[in-house]
């Protein structure tokens, strides 16, 4: 064989297994992110999750074409698990793991509250998320972010915002959509050393669940269609 040809092989598989396609639909601010590797190659964003079953796979598809890359050609999918909206967390998933039964590869569920914190690495201190989880209650997540990957300090919860005052206190910083659903309530009842992350870095981003699942994708944290289920905290309203 022609040393060259099989080196060109070669290219195209590896670069096969470096192509990522990432979903987010676990929020009213919804995206999607092709990756290669480190290399971001497209994002694009939903905008409403009553869109999501009607534009999502036609933005995957258009996501493709602008980067000059097929569906067959995909490595890998990662996926934002939840918490978070029930109707959007349903179509994400679903999309996935029919692409993922498709095309035969790889699905990586990745945390959505892990995903938020990701938004705000390397902090000196302790990181809280917080989505709205509707009637006064929200989802809280709280991370150690020294680096690029935030690390969790013990399970996700929800509970009522009410509770919230005698549970986050400095040095803290507090991100996640949360603060938009609560601001107010937050702002009177909490310490004023609590830092705030800046709004553009409170909701989720595709092109972060890619360099997640990235991550979990090599430590062997994928999972089989059939063996992916939604993170919810609740049941449905």
């Amino acid at each position: 064989m022609n040393p060259l040809s099989f080196n060109a092989k070669r290219k195209t598989r590896n670069e096969k297994r470096s192509l990522l396609l990432a979903l987010d639909t676990s929020t009213d601010k919804g995206s999607l992110a092709l990756a290669e590797g480190d290399r971001l190659l497209g994002e694009y964003s939903l905008h409403s999750p009553g869109t999501y079953l009607q534009h999502l796979l036609p933005a995957v598809e258009e996501l493709f074409q602008a980067a000059g890359r097929a569906l067959p050609d995909l490595g890998a999918i990662a996926v934002s698990q939840g918490p978070g909206n029930f109707t959007g967390l349903r179509i994400g998933l679903a999309t996935a793991k029919g692409l993922a039964w498709a095309l035969g590869c790889p699905l990586v569920p990745v945390p959505t509250l892990e995903a938020l914190a990701a938004q705000v690495s390397f902090q000196p201190h302790p990181v809280a998320v917080l989505m709205d989880a509707k009637r006064q209650e929200v989802y809280l997540g709280v991370f150690q972010c020294p680096g690029e990957f935030p690390q969790a300090q013990g399970e996700p919860q929800r509970l009522a915002v009410a509770a919230l005052p005698s549970l986050l206190q400095p040095p803290l910083l507090l991100t996640g959509p949360g603060l938009d659903a609560y601001g107010d309530f937050l702002k009177q009842h909490l310490s004023p050393e609590i830092v705030w992350a800046s709004p553009e870095l409170r909701h989720s981003q595709a092109a972060t669940i890619a360099r997640l699942g990235r991550l979990r994708l090599e430590q062997g944290l994928a999972v089989a269609p059939q063996q992916l289920t939604p993170t919810y905290l609740r049941p449905a309203l």
